[in-house]
C-alpha cells in the first residue's frame, strides 16, 4: 500500500504536483472550479493556520484545510 502526501503537509515556498483527490464530487468540483485538478503543478504561498494559499498558474487560491487533506501530491 502506497501512502501519498497531502497538500496539507506541503511547506509554505514549496511546490507540489497534484497527482488525486481523494473527496466527493462536491469537493472535486469546488477544487476543479479553482483551477486544482490532477496533473497540475501548484505553488504553496502560506500554509500557516487556517486557510491555504496556493498559486495555481497566474492566479492564487485558497484552500481549507479540510480540503487540503484530501489533495494528494507528489
Amino acid at each position: 500500500m502506497s501512502v501519498h502526501k497531502t497538500l496539507k503537509s506541503v511547506s509554505s515556498g514549496e511546490t507540489a504536483f497534484i497527482i488525486g483527490v481523494a473527496a466527493g464530487r462536491r469537493a472535486r468540483y469546488r477544487l476543479e472550479s479553482m483551477g486544482i485538478f490532477p496533473g497540475i503543478k501548484v505553488d504553496v504561498l502560506n500554509n500557516g493556520n487556517g486557510p491555504m494559499i496556493v498559486s495555481v498558474g497566474e492566479g492564487r487560491v485558497m484552500v481549507e484545510c479540510g480540503i487540503a487533506q484530501k489533495v494528494l501530491v507528489a
